[in-house]
C-alpha cells in the first residue's frame, strides 16, 4: 500500500472546501433574508392585532346589513378610454330601488399599490348612484361601495376589468 496517498499533504484542500460551503451557505441565507424584507408582507390592514380583537364589532355589523336585505350592483360605464363613470345601483329586500341615500365609492387597484381614489356618488334616478372618474390604466379594479342612511350602512365589492 503507498503511503504516499494517505499524506496529510494531499488532504489539504480539505479545510478550503468546508469553508467553501460555509459561504455558499452564508450568501444563499443572506440572499434569503434580503429578499424576504423587500418583498410585500402581505398584511391588509396595519394594525391587525387590533382588528382581530374588534371581529366581534364585525361580525354584528354584518348581521345588520344582513337584515337590511339590500342588493347592490357596480360597474364602470367607460365613456372614452379610462374615462367614465362609476355606476351602484341599490335596491332593498322587496327589490324596490333605494334613493335618498348616502353612497361613496372607493376604486383599489388590487394587483399593485396605486393609492385609492374615493368618489361621492350622487343619485340619479331608480337607484341608481353614479360618479365620473378616469381611472390610471387598464385593467382589473375593485369597486368597494359604502351606502349609509341615518345608522344603516350597507357594503360590497366588485371587481370590474377596463381595457
Amino acid at each position: 500500500m503507498n503511503r504516499a496517498l494517505f499524506s496529510l499533504s494531499n488532504c489539504r484542500w480539505v479545510p478550503w472546501a468546508i469553508a467553501g460551503s460555509f459561504l455558499i451557505v452564508f450568501g444563499v441565507n443572506g440572499a434569503l433574508a434580503y429578499f424576504a424584507l423587500k418583498s410585500d408582507t402581505g398584511l391588509v390592514s396595519e394594525h391587525p392585532f387590533e382588528l382581530g380583537n374588534g371581529y366581534n364589532r364585525v361580525l354584528q355589523e354584518a348581521a345588520a346589513e344582513d337584515a337590511l336585505g339590500w342588493r347592490g350592483a357596480a360597474t364602470f360605464s367607460p365613456a372614452h378610454g379610462l374615462t367614465g363613470s362609476i355606476i351602484a345601483t341599490l335596491h332593498d329586500a322587496s327589490d324596490l330601488p333605494l334613493a335618498g341615500l348616502s353612497v361613496t365609492a372607493t376604486v383599489v387597484r388590487p394587483v399593485e399599490p396605486l393609492p385609492p381614489q374615493v368618489l361621492t356618488l350622487d343619485a340619479t334616478g331608480r337607484g341608481e348612484y353614479a360618479a365620473p372618474i378616469t381611472l390610471l390604466r387598464p385593467g382589473q379594479w375593485e369597486l368597494r361601495i359604502t351606502a349609509k342612511r341615518g345608522s344603516d350602512m350597507f357594503q360590497f365589492v366588485r371587481r370590474v376589468v377596463v381595457r
